[in-house]
This record gives structure tokens, C-alpha cells and sequence, in this order.
């Protein structure tokens, strides 16, 4: 992600990011090791950010495109069990798009509103145009931050797939983001968040299990 921020609960910090590394290093992807790139995030998580060009002056999905070469130049798409991309929803970005080149599943991060809703439509086009080459799913969608999701069940009428989860306003979430903590290492000393970490395990235990999906 453009902003550097999709890590930033898990290292507790705004780590280096790629395109920040790739240019010190004037571009020479062979002078630029792991360590150089992937970070040790909270529970043995390692992380890494894309970053992006400043505002208004250079391509965001450029940046991800470059990532996904990076990573795959140094091999880190061989070396862990579960990947995860924190990507923006503007599938009509060639560079956004990147990762689905390697990926098995999408999760669509949604609200209840016409504009995100909108937006995921047009990334199932994505995923159907993907899965032409490589065995890509669409695990499903996921509300987040909704009160309602009168308008997510019209879509999901209209474009058939699961509902992995909804999770509503909790304002839990944006303290851990200003703390620089995840929710499960904010558990710890604060056992009444165990019911919003109930919602992200339900997500994982879903994932986990390889679904079907759809395309």
C-alpha cells in the first residue's frame, strides 16, 4: 500500500520500504538482500512495505508491481506458508493488480457503501480475468466498519459469493492502529478485546481451510 501503514500495528513503527531501498540502491535488485526489505514484525511476522512516490507526482501501482518483481527476484514467494498483500481496490491498475498473478485466493475489504461496493465489482472482473491463466479464487468478501449492510446483501444477490464476515464499528481497532499494537498483543493486558480478535480468527480459520471459492 501507497501509504506504508498496512504493517505498521504489527512492527510497532513505519519500516523502510521497498521503493525507499530500491532507490539507495539506484535500482540494482542484485545489491539488495532480505534483510534489507523484510522486517520481524509481532509474533514473528515478517513485513514488508511497497511504499509509494509522493503525493500527485509518480504511480502508486508502479511501486507494487516493482514489489511483487522484488520479492520474487529474492525468492520470498517460495519461503513462507501464507502470503498475505495489503493492496489498494483499483483493479483497473495494472500494477494494483500485480499480486493476483500469484495469488490463490482475494478477499474484498468492503463497507456498506456504493463507492467500495462499486469497487469490488469491478475487482471480480479482475479475479475472472486472472483465473484465465493461473487457478485464482475469490475466497469472498469481508465488511468492515459497518453499522448496516443493507446495501453489501443487495450485492451479494445481484453477484453471488460468500460473506466471510462483518465486522462493525469498533473503535478498539483505530486505538491498536494508534498504538502501534495488534489487537492480540493488546489482549494480553486488556482481555476484553478477546471478542473483537474472535472476528479476525474466524476470518483465518476460514481462509485456512482452502475454501472453494468462486471466480
Amino acid at each position: 500500500d501507497p501509504k506504508r501503514d498496512s504493517t505498521f500495528t504489527l512492527t510497532g513503527f513505519l519500516i523502510p520500504t521497498i521503493i525507499d531501498t530500491l532507490q539507495s540502491k539506484d535500482y540494482h535488485y542484485e545489491d539488495i538482500w532480505p534483510e534489507d526489505v523484510i522486517h520481524k514484525g509481532y509474533g514473528g511476522v515478517d513485513c514488508v512495505e511497497a511504499g509509494g512516490p509522493p503525493a500527485g507526482a509518480g504511480c502508486g501501482g508502479y511501486v507494487v508491481g516493482e514489489t511483487v518483481k522484488l520479492l520474487k527476484e529474492l525468492n520470498a514467494f517460495y519461503e513462507y506458508d501464507i502470503i498475505l498483500f495489503d493492496v489498494l481496490g483499483d483493479a483497473v491498475c495494472g500494477g494494483f493488480a500485480a499480486p493476483l498473478n500469484y495469488a490463490d485466493y482475494c478477499i474484498i475489504i468492503t463497507d456498506n457503501g456504493f463507492d467500495a461496493l462499486f469497487a469490488a465489482n469491478r475487482i471480480t472482473a479482475s479475479i475472472r480475468e486472472k483465473a484465465r491463466t493461473h487457478p485464482l479464487r475469490l475466497a469472498g468478501l469481508v465488511g468492515n466498519r459497518t453499522s448496516r449492510r443493507d446495501l453489501i446483501n443487495k450485492y451479494v444477490e445481484a453477484r453471488p459469493m460468500p460473506v466471510i464476515e462483518v465486522l462493525p464499528i469498533i473503535e478498539d481497532i483505530r486505538v491498536s492502529r494508534v498504538k502501534g499494537k495488534t489487537l492480540f498483543e493488546m489482549v494480553g493486558s486488556e482481555p476484553s478485546l478477546n471478542y473483537v480478535c474472535k472476528y479476525y480468527l474466524d476470518i483465518a480459520d476460514q481462509i485456512l481451510s482452502q475454501p472453494e471459492g468462486i471466480v
